[in-house]
């Protein structure tokens, strides 16, 4: 009965995954909202020169994994991937570990739980993004695909859903000015969708490498 269920499952992902729709939805908003991104991060005094040039790779780096998923390049997709997680690497831990790091602790814990909660949870999203990184290159790296990598890595970019989405729902309640609370929210927005576009990719590319090893 529970493999049963478990199958169902994980055909239900595929499907959201494989669906040429929610590539196309995770792309259109991933790159319309990054220069919501951009105006709200330069009024709130948040987003630097640094980032702002991550902001215009990332969406030229989400042009080209949907480009690679529409026409079934599995090179470019494979670099389009890589390029989308190094970006989002390096932007989560520059929030993470720079700016939130510089402010001071009395500042969330004033907020209650929920800044808490909100502190807590950027830390988990900055080691949950180094684990999908360091996972995505030990499942394409070896020749044999393993079954639970795969599961492991797939399961990963799910909790990292859920914690995006506990951030956005988080976020209105913080009590910092309401252009930097915007900036937060669309950030995470934005984030989400392009993880919905890696999984797509990253799907893909496990199928494909799966494929290789049992034709090989």
């Amino acid at each position: 009965m529970n493999k049963k269920k478990h199958t169902k499952l994980s055909n239900r992902y595929k499907r959201i995954f494989l669906s040429k729709y929610t590539s196309f939805v995770a792309a259109l908003i991933s790159i319309v909202v990054a220069p919501v991104i951009f105006y709200f991060g330069k009024r709130s005094g948040a987003i630097d020169l640094a980032e702002s040039f991550n902001l215009l790779i990332r969406m030229v780096l989400i042009a080209a994994l949907f480009y690679s998923l529409r026409s079934h390049k599995l090179f470019l997709m494979q670099a389009s991937t890589v390029g989308l997680l190094f970006c989002m690497l390096c932007s989560q831990s520059q929030y993470a570990l720079g700016e939130l790091a510089n402010q001071d602790s009395e500042t969330f814990i004033t907020m209650g739980l929920q800044g808490f909660i909100f502190l807590a949870g950027e830390r988990m999203l900055l080691f949950i993004q180094a684990f999908i990184c360091t996972s995505h290159f030990i499942i394409h790296a070896i020749r044999k695909q393993e079954k639970i990598r795969v599961s492991i890595n797939q399961t990963a970019i799910l909790f990292l859903f859920v914690l995006l989405i506990v951030q956005l729902i988080i976020a209105p309640f913080l009590s910092f000015g309401l252009n930097y609370i915007l900036y937060i929210w669309t950030l995470h927005l934005d984030e989400f969708f392009i993880f919905v576009l890696i999984a797509c990719a990253e799907l893909i590319l496990m199928i494909d490498q799966r494929e290789y090893v049992l034709g090989g």
